[in-house]
């Protein structure tokens, strides 16, 4: 046993300089290239890229990063993400989304095999944004996103399609599978919540005209499930102390995400307890009871075409998620009359 041991040690003291060195060797070489790798036309590249593709697909939106560089050694971190996009209204500023900080890895170990696997984490909009992206080929692509307290105020696209200040968190998942990397048959879950959500201040006006108070809508609920490339909203409700929401539809997916062709019902309801906080909100909405139009229904004939016999304002949401027209849908069924396109939403 003894002289086993000593042949054993002799092996390793011949074995060890021909593996260690090596080994030294190559990770002293990743460590000085992410050290010396030049991030700053990366990210020049990166920028580039991205707003070529925009431009080809017809889109006005457009990349900038402050900053790029290493993060560990298979790692990039981007800090000062902005995506500038076309105002909301003629005459208004730029809309931004800014990421303070997002950081991508590639997996090592996948790559031996052909696959890219890449994770980021991103600090944003208030909280915090994880993700993946394994890319097998042609084989399969998996995308999984969790959303961790992001604040909705500060999702500019989402504030400039309701129209009105918007206060609370937002939480959640969504995972997609793509059979053959394709988005357009694509398997998963989506799952969002939000927490202490209210809409309005009681300074930003509707029209410029009408300022609304301080809507709570508390917990709004939204699920899916998506099969063969078509995302079903299996629920999408809120039972707030001031107003109640109810949707349902359906989003066909496509390769860019935000070319996804939509169509979706939503249908809210002001409560009474609501309607009767202050003068202010019996205008606007109008008292229980009372037979006086309500200021909203004047203000925009829509708003009357959208009210249904059951007390709730429904409206049918069509067309790609980046340009969404909104119409009144007052029965449930076909719109009540034609989209307008670029119309925010209610």
């Amino acid at each position: 046993m003894k002289e086993r041991l000593l042949a054993l040690r002799e092996l390793g003291k011949r074995l060890w300089p021909k593996v260690a060195y090596p080994l030294v060797y190559v990770f002293c070489l990743i460590l000085f290239c992410s050290w010396t790798f030049p991030y700053a036309k990366l990210k020049d590249r990166v920028v580039q890229g991205f707003n070529a593709q925009q431009r080809a697909a017809g889109s006005h939106n457009e990349l900038e990063i402050e900053d790029m560089g290493s993060s560990f050694v298979t790692g990039v971190k981007m800090e000062g993400v902005r995506l500038m996009g076309p105002p909301s209204e003629p005459g208004k500023a730029p809309s931004e989304m800014k990421i303070d900080e997002v950081t991508a890895r590639l997996s090592l170990l996948p790559l031996l095999v052909g696959n890219r696997d890449v994770s980021f984490h991103a600090k944003a909009f208030g909280g915090r944004i994880d993700g993946s992206f394994d890319d097998r080929g042609e084989k399969e692509k998996d995308f999984a996103v969790t959303i961790d307290n992001v604040e909705v105020g500060q999702l500019t696209p989402l504030v400039e399609l309701v129209g009105l200040p918007l206060e609370g968190t937002l939480s959640g998942s969504l995972k997609i599978e793509m059979p053959e990397g394709k988005a357009s048959k694509a398997n998963g879950t989506l799952s969002l919540e939000t927490d202490a959500l209210s809409v309005g201040d009681g300074k930003a006006k509707i029209k410029g005209a009408l300022a609304l108070p301080r809507v709570s809508v508390g917990s709004l609920t939204i699920a899916g499930e998506a099969k063969d490339g078509l995302l079903k909203v299996t629920k999408f409700g809120s039972t707030g102390k001031d107003v109640e929401i109810q949707g349902d539809g359906r989003i066909q997916l496509r390769e860019i995400a935000m070319e996804s062709n939509c169509e979706l019902n939503i249908r809210f309801k002001i409560n009474d307890a609501y309607r009767t906080k202050s003068d202010v909100t019996k205008s606007l909405f109008g008292a229980p009871g009372s037979t006086a139009p309500a200021l909203l229904e004047l203000a925009d004939p829509r708003v009357k075409q959208s009210k249904r016999p059951d007390g709730f304002y429904g409206w049918r949401a069509r067309g790609m998620l980046a340009h969404l027209d909104f119409a009144p849908n007052a029965v449930g069924g076909a719109p009540s009359g034609p989209s307008a396109p670029g119309v925010r939403g209610p």
